[in-house]
């Protein structure tokens, strides 16, 4: 049997989101550049910074001496900033899979099993464990970043871990 251009061959078979010609536009679902994850990390960086500095803020006491000053924000104002950063990661990832840089920057992360969001188990896996690649002043973060690059599908230990990968939306 052929179609209207005189062709016998059967349609083409259903593929993944962003193969151009099977669903998704051209682009959508792709897996997102190394260059773009990173941006949207130091752009992250940067927004939880501010919104911790504002929270922390009435922690914070100060002191002088011999000319200098400094500031402290004790414990309780460092427990306040580890609330509103896994606040900020864990719940529009869970939610979304995306926080404010990823929808900036039109990236999102998904589970690898089936292209929906995260969930909760793992968005707070994956903070959990970039938590712990920056508990040792960003080496580790630096290694999964290099690591991450060499990846055909750009999945970093964090996303390895718990089943995910950031993919792109626009």
């Amino acid at each position: 049997m052929s179609d209207q251009y005189g062709s016998s061959y059967p349609p083409p078979p259903e593929g993944q989101p962003g193969q151009p010609g099977y669903g998704a536009p051209a682009g959508v679902g792709d897996v997102a550049s190394t260059g773009v994850r990173i941006g949207g990390f130091v752009l992250d960086v940067v927004v939880l910074a501010i919104i911790a500095a504002v929270v922390m803020l009435p922690f914070a006491t100060t002191t002088s001496g011999g000319g200098e000053m400094g500031m402290s924000v004790g414990g309780s104002g460092m427990l306040a900033g580890l609330v509103v950063s896994a606040l900020y990661y864990i719940v529009p990832t869970a939610l979304y899979g995306q926080t404010l840089a990823k929808k900036l920057l039109g990236t999102k992360v998904v589970r690898v099993d089936d292209g929906q969001v995260p969930g909760w188990g793992k968005a707070a896996g994956r903070q959990v464990i970039l938590a712990l690649l920056n508990f040792f002043c960003y080496l580790p973060q630096i290694v999964n970043a290099i690591l991450l690059a060499q990846d055909p599908q750009r999945r970093g230990w964090h996303d390895k871990a718990v089943g995910t990968r950031v993919v792109t939306t626009r």
